[in-house]
């Protein structure tokens, strides 16, 4: 069985990562579980070996070098838990705005520090998604795809009449092809109690992995225009996005997901 200090020299490359392109977004023990491949979301043990190697390092060195901590986050608060005072003594003391407002300046630190003589000085190589080559492969399919077959479409009804099936609750309005002031159109869009807004991403399981990459993209992209557009109406709702696709997530799609912290449902079975 792995030591926690084992998990710890795996989760450096991802924090690394997300330092660096999503510092600013919210990530969560469960994906730091997905993207370190560790059994249960109790990461309170391994979040605290990372505190201890970037310490060693900055002591043996005589550098200062940001906490990775705060990136990881409760996703009932969005905070680090009651651990990260382990971090930063009397943190638990600070009040909900105070402890955001520290997070996100060391989340900055981390973000602007170069932590590439870090991560070879533990032997450690960057956490890449994927390769240029993969990445350069990709863009040409996305680029290529598009148009709407008898599947999308079955698919889109379906969850449009049956919003419970993707756990969406209290609608009060639905629709497919839903307009942004963008020009983009929303598969489907679900407007609920509570203030709740929904907007659907709808993939078949006939999809390539290119198509439902670009939908992961959609997805970030529809929740900023929805949010701008939150502006324009003036009100308080709050917008949510959700992927759900017929097929299969490959390991390189739940890492994108995973670090642009978009929802998703695979193997959806609409035939029921």
């Amino acid at each position: 069985m792995a030591t926690n200090r084992e998990w710890a020299m795996k989760a450096i490359p991802v924090l690394v990562r997300w330092a660096q392109a999503t510092w600013d977004k919210p990530h969560y023990y469960s994906q730091l579980r997905m993207a370190i491949g560790h059994s249960t979301n109790r990461l309170g043990g391994v979040m605290g070996r990372v505190h201890d190697i970037i310490e060693e390092i900055g002591e043996s060195t005589g550098e200062k070098i940001p906490t990775l901590n705060g990136l990881v986050q409760d996703m009932s608060t969005n905070l680090p838990n009651e651990g990260f005072k382990y971090v930063i003594p009397g943190y638990k003391k600070l009040s909900t705005d105070s402890k955001k407002g520290e997070v996100r300046k060391l989340n900055f630190e981390a973000h602007i520090y170069d932590w590439s003589w870090v991560l070879k000085e533990l032997g450690l190589k960057p956490a890449n998604v994927a390769t240029a080559d993969k990445i350069d492969k990709i863009k040409r399919e996305v680029y290529g795809s598009g148009g709407e077959g008898k599947e999308h479409k079955a698919l889109k009804e379906y969850i449009a009449k049956h919003p419970e099936s993707i756990g969406v609750k209290g609608v009060t309005f639905t629709k497919t092809e839903h307009g942004l002031l963008s020009g983009d159109s929303l598969d489907v869009y679900f407007e609920c109690r509570k203030k709740q807004h929904y907007a659907i991403e709808v993939k078949p399981k006939s999809s390539p992995e290119a198509d439902i990459l670009r939908g992961i993209y959609q997805c970030v992209k529809y929740k900023a225009v929805m949010d701008a557009m939150r502006v324009v109406d003036n009100d308080n709702y709050e917008n949510n996005t959700l992927l759900v696709i017929a097929g299969e997530m490959t390991d390189f799609l739940r890492q994108v997901a995973n670090d642009l912290n978009v929802k998703y449902i695979e193997n959806f079975n609409y035939k029921k």
